[in-house]
């Protein structure tokens, strides 16, 4: 009995000593009282947009040149080109700025912050960081808030250019074309552009959230993969999880420019005549 009982509290602690990797949920987990591990990370960001915010504005404003000022100007001049050949004016262009941009340093910017706190977690695995912080974008909240803000822009621009009469009748009874049967065929399709709204905020938002979770999952994964195979001499695996990184980061970059190009595209398609 005593063998039995000694044996049963070797694999206790060995069972214990064991750390697994932290297996994230398919949403948001609490923190403490309401608050969740992507709103914590949420605060942080914009805390630390608040920050750089105020000394972009100083350099700005400043004289001198600096790397922070050259930096923000060729940004902002970069996306002002790109808008211009989008929608073909420099008026829309100009007029739209502040939304696109926006859009895309939120999800860009926001996906860089949380690789750099997966490297720090990665360095750090005792402190169980991905615990309490998670990805902005792999909480469906936050990427339906984007993709209602994108949905109720392109209506409220159709509605704006064409009127409300005109685009009820568009989406509900648009009755117009050469025959009877064009007609009534022309109908039925604008019915189907009707349910394609909602499709498009449910497609702006599982894509977003889709690709940031599966990232967290990946790099998880392969984090607690290199790091059960380092010893205390010999890390490699910093260096084989590298081009992991390099993959992901790659991947942020996409979903930022896929969603401001269909924010351009949609904005587009509003304005023209149907």
């Amino acid at each position: 009995m005593t063998k039995i009982t000694e044996n049963n509290q070797n694999t206790q602690t060995t069972t214990e000593q064991h750390v697994w990797p932290h297996i994230p949920k398919i949403q948001w987990e609490k923190v403490v009282w309401f608050v969740s591990n992507t709103a914590i990370t949420t605060i942080i960001f914009w805390l630390l947009v608040i920050i750089f915010s105020f000394f972009a504005n100083k350099a700005l404003k400043s004289n001198k040149k600096s790397k922070l000022k050259i930096g923000i100007l060729n940004y902002l001049q970069f996306f002002d080109e790109y808008l211009r050949d989008s929608f073909g004016s420099k008026s829309l262009a100009r007029k739209y700025f502040p939304l696109v941009v926006w859009i895309f340093s939120i999800i860009f910017f926001g996906n860089l912050f949380w690789l750099a706190i997966d490297w720090t977690a990665s360095a750090l695995p005792k402190l169980d960081i991905e615990a309490y912080l998670r990805p902005m974008h792999s909480d469906l909240n936050t990427t339906l808030v984007l993709a209602t803000i994108t949905v109720v822009t392109f209506l409220a621009v159709g509605i704006k250019t064409h009127w409300v009469w005109k685009t009820t009748k568009w989406y509900l009874f648009n009755f117009t074309w050469n025959n009877l049967m064009e007609k009534c065929i022309n109908v039925f399709v604008w019915w189907l552009h009707l349910i394609w709204v909602p499709s498009v905020l449910t497609s702006l938002s599982l894509r977003l959230f889709g690709n940031i979770f599966a990232w967290m999952v990946l790099i998880g994964v392969i984090t607690y993969l290199w790091n059960a195979m380092t010893t205390n001499l010999f890390e490699v695996w910093r260096f084989l999880s590298i081009p992991f990184w390099f993959f992901e980061f790659f991947v942020a970059f996409i979903q930022s420019v896929v969603f401001a190009a269909l924010i351009i595209s949609y904005i587009n398609q509003a304005k023209e005549e149907h």
